[in-house]
Parts: C-alpha cells; structure tokens; sequence
C-alpha cells in the first residue's frame, strides 16, 4: 500500500472537513502544480521553499518529498492556536514515530496556485512556514535548475518513460537516470550512495531530501566503518564530518564535502539523508512516485580529448551504476536496506532534453534550446583555454571555457536584483567569477567596486545565489551599496583561478577600489555561514538558528 494506510485517518480529516467549510472569497485561482514553474526563494543555499499566501499572510511553503504528510507551524497564527480536528500518528525519517494534531487552515495559495489542502498537522516551531509533503507531492516530479533557482512541476511518470528520453536526446550533457526505492513503512524516497573519508567507505540506501540544503549522516553507521567526526567542543556530542566524496555513481556527487552528524538516527532502512548539497549540483527531476531520480548537467573535455575520454564521463558513471568498489555497511550498520535502492542502469549517457535553463555565462538570462541527438564533439584544440583546464559543451554541443560558467539575473518581488553563478568544471584551487554592474540602459555603471561571486576549491556543479546589494553591505561598505543599488543588472567580466581569500565558501564579494576592503556574503554550511572546509582535527561548531528555524521537531 505503499504507507497510504498511515495517512487514511487524516486523508478523512481533510475530507470531511472540505466538505463543510466553503472556499475563502476573493479571486479564483488556478488549480494543480503540474505545468507550473515557481521561483525558488532567493537564499545562497540551495532551498526548494516557494512563496505562498496563507490567508492574508506571506509565508514560506517548504518543499519536502520525504515528510509524509504536509505541515504548518505555529508561528503562523496568531493569537489561540485553532482547535484540533484530529491527530494522525506518522513516522519519522530518522527513525520512530511522531503524533500530530491536525488543525484547519485559512485559504492556502502557493504562487498562483490555489491548494485544495484544508488541513495540516501543526509543528511546534515558532517561524511561520507551511510545509508540503508527499500527500500533495506524490502525483508530481519536481525538476529543480540550481543556477535559475526555480522548480518545474510535471506529471509523474513511469522511470522507463525516462530511460527511453534518455537514449534520444543531445549530446550536450550528460544523464544519470538513477532508481530509487520506497521506505517499506514511511514510504519515503531511498537512494544508493558512497560516502568516502580517507580509506574509510560506507556505502547504502540515504533517504532523499528536499527540505533541508545539507546532507546528514547517521553517527553508529559511519563510525562503525571508521569514519571520523570534527572535533567539538568539550562535552559536546559530534556535529559533522568532513568527508572526501559523497558519490551516487563513480564520480558523480559532491567532493569535498561537510555533512551533518546525525546522532539520533535509529531508521532500520537508511544511513542518513542526502541534499541539495549533493543532488543539487545538477539540473534534477526529483520523481518519488516514478521510482527516479535524473540527474543532468554539461558534459567536459580537456582540450583536444573527446569528452569521452575525460574522468568524468567513464563509462561507469555514464551508465548511471551504483558505486560497486566499497563494501556494504556491517549489520549492525543497518538491518537489510531494500535490494531496489541502487541507481538504475540507462540504455545510453546521452541526456534528456532538459528543461528551459540558464544558458552559458557569456549570454546570463537566454534560455538553453533542446538540440538534436548528435555524436559527442570533441574539444577543440585551438581552444585558449590553458593545458589541462576542462572545457564545457555549450547548448550547441560545442565545446569552449566559456561554457563552464554559468550567470542567472532576476528581479525579486520586492525589488531587488538577485544573481545566481554556477561553475561546471571541477576547481581545483577556487574560482572568482567577475561581474560588471548594468544600468538601465544597458551600459556599464561606474560604480568604483568591484563585484563577483567566489568559490572554494570543489568538485564541479556548485551553485551559489545572492541579493546584490545584499543588506548588511549597507553598514559595511555603505558607498558600494549605495552605488550596486543602482544597478538594473550584472554581466559576467571575466574568470580567475584562485579563491577570494576573504571568502572561504561559495560566496558573494564586493571590493571598495578606493580601500581596497572586501566584504562577502557567503552560503552556510554545517559548520555556520561561511566556515570553510576544515581538517579532521578542526573543531565543529554548532548550526547557527536560521538553519534551523523550518525544520520540524525532532520525534520524541
């Protein structure tokens, strides 16, 4: 029954109570996500959390493909919380059980999009935010573009469907078409992955998810294999771990990487939780029901090979198979993951055609066209780029520098101009992506600061997004933000090798040229906004609270 016999007492909350409460007055709106495209809020971090209206009040509507059943805060009332209809008992992701009364709702809108939900379970946190679970999720796939930062809804469809996409499509990108399998009690999303520290390797199913940007790994497991965690302060139980690689096929993931510590995770079925931070340095289909995840992204060559040639299109990770090399977790890791977790095997590496997309940095807001299925070019050897340095497929299948960097501008609700950057070779020492401020004419402002986006040494993929001016510039360097305010829109200047030495993550910069002084605002990690990737022996910090202020309570 695929867990739907854990939600049947509040599916009939929610119809008995559609019956006898009518729709809020006001102007109709349409009905269903499928066909929709939303923006995501803008956040440095990769976060699938929309706009929504609740009532007569804005509220931020988290996206979460692994939470059973959808949520609201307590945050988002004011006043004497409305009285319960019902309580539905549900599991939890990291293992037990948790009750919650379920409480009606006012009228609920996310985007233009009017919800038929009239009933939620209410979570304890105090910050208003609305969360979507699989009971809306489930008839949907959710193709999430990291440099756009939007999500496309499209019906479910059969994880074949994709396979045979797969085979008829450009040679621009490379597809990985990976299975997932069902949580047998939560019914949850599980996907096969290797995570690597040194010598140490732990290999199992992870549940998916959408809620939170950081991936977690449960604490018994990884040590058990001889992982170890950062060093906390005295007293304190671990955090994180800093690990070499977490990979859904072999070189296809994230590396280096900080992963939270989770040390209360007693699921049977997993080993943790993988993010956006993962999954999120490609263009994803996210489909729960269709048993698949797709993932695509540019393919890369060195200049003068083939791309087929180049590490990261070994026929392996091409194929899209589960890491093969490490060995299983031991029993005592977790009790028999199910056998259907690993990464399913497409019939070719050639990509799907994706979804509108940011092109190459060279042209920041057109959309990339779909091309025809074409043998995979080779990099051309007049390229400039220097020796050794990756070269990217453009949306033409031709293969340049310049196609590595990806730009995405967009004016926010409110008035603001936010940009997003994407690198998508590998970055060995960091990068500086170098942008030029754009007036309402179209011409170049002099605004005496330079402005751009960093990013640390990694694996390729990484996407940060910033408000440009972002507001605690105004303090720090108050002429730049003035001058940036301004500003219409950025163009892409130039790249550099080498990270901003102020910058020690996925940053936004800005350089005062007369005092030569940077400011940056740079994307969380496990360890705090901002910290760098540490040693081993580094110690950990706590998480700051704004990450932690959407997520919901931990089961007791």
């Amino acid at each position: 029954m695929r867990g739907a016999f854990l939600l049947a007492g509040w599916m009939m909350v929610v119809a008995g109570a559609g019956c006898h409460r009518g729709t809020a007055p006001g102007p109709s709106r349409p009905q269903g996500f499928e066909g929709r495209t939303l923006p995501l809020l803008a956040s440095p971090a990769l976060r699938l959390t929309v706009a929504g209206r609740l009532g007569t009040r804005a509220v931020p509507v988290v996206l979460d493909v692994a939470r059973p059943l959808s949520l609201v805060s307590q945050g988002c009332f004011e006043g004497a919380l409305p009285a319960p209809e019902g309580t539905v008992r549900a599991p939890e992701p990291a293992g037990g059980f948790r009750s919650w009364p379920v409480v009606p709702l006012p009228a609920f809108s996310v985007g233009p999009v009017a919800s038929p939900m009239r009933t939620a379970g209410l979570s304890g946190e105090k910050a208003c935010a609305v969360t979507l679970g699989a009971d809306v999720l489930e008839p949907y796939a959710l193709t999430v573009d990291p440099l756009r930062r939007e999500v496309t809804f499209s019906a479910s469809r059969p994880r074949e469907a994709y396979a045979a996409e797969a085979a008829a499509s450009d040679a621009a990108r490379e597809v990985y078409v990976m299975e997932l399998s069902r949580e047998p009690l939560g019914d949850w999303p599980l996907l096969a992955a290797r995570v690597r520290q040194g010598e140490a390797e732990l290999t199992g199913p992870f549940v998916l998810g959408s809620r939170e940007p950081f991936s977690r790994l449960a604490l018994g497991p990884a040590q058990a294999q001889g992982m170890e965690p950062l060093e906390t302060a005295a007293n304190l139980p671990p955090r994180t771990f800093a690990v070499d690689a977490v990979e859904l096929a072999e070189g296809v993931g994230a590396r280096p990487l900080v992963v939270e510590a989770a040390g209360r995770w007693d699921s049977p079925s997993s080993l943790g939780r993988l993010g956006p931070d993962v999954w999120g340095r490609f263009t994803a289909t996210l489909d729960a029901k269709g048993g698949v995840l797709v993932l695509r992204r540019p393919r890369v060559g060195a200049p003068g090979v083939a791309p087929s040639s180049a590490p990261e299109a070994s026929p392996a990770a091409s194929s899209g198979q589960a890491p093969a090399t490490a060995p299983a977790p031991p029993p005592s890791s977790t009790a028999s993951p199910p056998p259907a977790s690993a990464p399913a095997q497409p019939p070719s590496s050639a990509p799907p055609a994706p979804p509108p997309a940011s092109a190459p940095a060279q042209t920041s807001e057109a959309a990339s066209p779909s091309v025809p299925a074409q043998p995979a070019p080779q990099a051309p050897a007049s390229s400039q780029a220097p020796a050794g340095r990756q070269q990217c497929a453009g949306p033409d299948g031709t293969f340049s520098e310049e196609a590595c960097y990806g730009l995405h501008v967009r004016r926010e609700p409110d008035g603001s101009v936010s940009v997003s950057g994407a690198v998508y070779r590998d970055l060995s020492e960091g990068g500086r992506l170098h942008l030029e401020p754009m007036g309402a004419d179209g011409q170049r402002l002099q605004s005496g600061c330079g402005v751009g986006l960093s990013f640390p040494a990694t694996s390729r993929g990484l996407t940060t997004q910033h408000r440009l001016p972002w507001a605690s510039l105004a303090q720090a360097l108050p002429a730049c933000h003035g001058a940036l305010s301004t500003a219409a829109g950025f163009k892409l200047a130039l790249f550099e090798e080498g990270r901003q030495p102020e910058c020690p993550t996925a940053c936004a910069f800005v350089t005062d040229s007369a005092s030569r002084r940077t400011v940056c605002e740079c994307q969380p990690t496990p360890l705090g906004e901002g910290v760098a990737l540490p040693s081993r022996t580094s110690r950990s910090r706590e998480p700051p609270p704004e990450e932690r202020e959407l997520e919901p309570e931990d089961p007791k």
